[in-house]
């Protein structure tokens, strides 16, 4: 019988590490989604804001292949830009808990942050009077140029 006991606690302990080992990587996940969302972002915008610089007269959606991506670059479904007057609007519709302040972080910006009622919220500086274009989806991550 006290082996039978011995067995029980140790599976206990080994089934209590293996939840904690589960949850760790999750976590991970988690933040390792968060770092490639961001990153791409920002890689996005920059094409963007070159794309945004070289044709000022353009409004609209550019197409992928009109903007300057490096061959390396894989987008991740869901990022797209809005470009009008010269300036970019790059943008990821429902973005994952943490993606607004990672890219603040990542860039130091106020200019990056969440659209709502119209108006960009920065993680940084809270409403920043920057109004976004319509064709943004409300609660879009954005990041400008």
């Amino acid at each position: 019988m006290p082996i039978l006991w011995l067995v029980l606690v140790a599976l206990v302990f080994s089934g209590g590490l293996m939840m904690q080992t589960h949850d760790r990587a999750i976590t991970a996940a988690e933040h390792s989604t968060v770092d490639t969302l961001s990153q791409s972002l920002l890689v996005y915008r920059s094409a963007a804001a070159e794309f945004a610089k070289a044709n000022p007269a353009f409004t609209g959606n550019p197409a992928d292949a009109a903007l300057s991506l490096p061959a390396w670059f894989k987008k991740p479904a869901g990022i797209s830009t809005y470009i009008t007057a010269g300036r970019s609007y790059t943008f990821y519709s429902g973005g994952p808990p943490g993606l607004p302040a990672a890219l603040s972080d990542a860039t130091e910006s106020e200019l990056v942050g969440v659209k709502r009622s119209g108006v960009l919220v920065s993680p940084r500086s809270m409403s920043t009077a920057i109004a976004l274009p319509a064709s943004i989806p409300e609660g879009a991550v954005v990041a400008l140029n």
